[in-house]
């Protein structure tokens, strides 16, 4: 007999956002990334973004529990990586970059070694 296995509940199963962004829970707000830059920025000029985990409610920082890595896409177009270690760095990253032209928001995926994969997102407009 084939089993189906069905993502509702699973944070593990795909990527995690705040049910409702107005009011997340403790869970939700120690893995979801923060993103700081700017509203509008010009074409082909450098322009700094800012993200960190736990910034809403303190993440763990142990070798048993850590924010493994943060990624920062413009659409699906990948901008940058860091890597964290459990115990050796706060889950903070800075990028500086540039864009031509937005085609789509600015999206942060964080990865916690216990809870799986999350994403926040910001729009950006490029001039």
């Amino acid at each position: 007999m084939e089993k189906t296995w069905i993502c509702t509940e699973d944070i593990l199963c795909g990527v995690n956002e705040p049910k409702d962004k107005a009011s997340p829970t403790e869970l939700e707000k120690k893995h979801i990334p923060v993103i700081e830059a700017p509203d509008r920025v010009k074409k082909d000029e450098p322009f700094e973004v800012r993200i960190e985990v736990g910034k809403l409610l303190a993440h763990p920082n142990e070798p048993g529990h850590f924010i493994e890595w943060i990624e920062l896409y413009c659409g699906d177009t990948f901008l940058g990586h860091a890597n964290f270690s459990g115990g050796a760095s706060f889950p903070k990253a800075s990028f500086t970059v540039k864009l031509s032209h937005a085609h789509g928001p600015l999206k942060v995926w964080d990865k916690c070694n216990l809870h799986g994969l999350w994403e926040t997102t910001k729009e950006i407009k490029v001039e």
